[in-house]
């Protein structure tokens, strides 16, 4: 062992992943793992919330970037919208398991390659609550349930929905996972805009985009190395048909601070 390999082994830090939530627009989370796979960035956990979440599961579970890749340009608006009617939201989560479970199989927690922590929020208390055990397939259906549209999670006396109205970007989540160092992928876009909504969805959306800006900003400073991957302006929520265009985003603001992360983590 040279006196470089073990200067490496002494100062090994943990790194953990944290995955934002974006809707549609968390499918440029494949574009990042793809890279961060290439060029063999050690992944010691993850969090995530909503979309990254999802992503995050079947990269913990071992499901290949590549094979992410090509799934995600199977999907459309309706795969995983089931209408159900129910008392606190007219579509059922019942799509998302069934994705995850086709995907990865009905995993538990402690069967996946890489710990994971999912971000959900409970309505009642307004607190964020983590998920890392139970079956993978429940946490990440629950942490996707945008509320007034998905029928929530009923855990204990708590209504679990989107985790993304408390912590966005679950920086926190990983650190107390126990990473010391932290790439955050944030897929909600900032600054300014250059054409104005074209109806009240993409208000009602852009609007939600600002909130949770805002609230990442925290998150955003916190971690070691922030990946921001430019979305185009006309990728909307819900546009799951655009995946293509969205994981090159991914990969583009990936490959950027490749040399960053390398530098930091000793990785020559």
């Amino acid at each position: 062992m040279t006196l470089l390999d073990l200067f490496k082994k002494i100062f090994k830090k943990k790194v953990g992943l944290a995955l934002s939530g974006g809707v549609a627009r968390g499918i440029a989370h494949i574009g990042v793992v793809k890279v961060l796979k290439k060029h063999k960035i050690p992944i010691d956990c993850i969090a995530g919330v909503s979309s990254g979440a999802l992503v995050g599961a079947l990269f913990a579970a071992g499901m290949g970037p590549e094979i992410m890749e090509v799934n995600s340009l199977k999907l459309g608006w309706f795969t995983f919208m089931r209408i159900a009617f129910g008392r606190h939201g007219p579509l059922s989560n019942e799509e998302i398991k069934k994705f995850v479970i086709q995907n990865i199989g009905d995993k538990k927690f402690s069967e996946l390659a890489i710990p994971l922590s999912v971000v959900c929020t409970d309505i009642l208390s307004s607190e964020e609550v983590v998920i890392d055990e139970g079956k993978v397939a429940i946490a990440i259906a629950t942490s996707c349930a945008f509320p007034g549209f998905f029928e929530p999670a009923r855990v204990g006396g708590s209504i679990l929905f989107d985790g993304g109205m408390v912590n966005n970007l679950p920086v926190s989540v990983v650190q107390r996972m126990g990473a010391d160092f932290v790439i955050a992928v944030d897929v909600v876009p900032g600054g300014k805009r250059k054409s104005e909504p074209d109806n009240i969805f993409q208000v009602v959306g852009r609007a939600y985009d600002i909130m949770v800006r805002k609230m990442s900003e925290e998150s955003r400073r916190a971690a070691q190395v922030l990946i921001e991957p430019e979305i185009p302006e006309d990728i909307w929520h819900i546009d799951f048909d655009k995946a293509k265009r969205l994981i090159k985003a991914g990969e583009e603001a990936a490959e950027k601070k490749i040399p960053e992360i390398k530098a930091k983590l000793l990785l020559y």
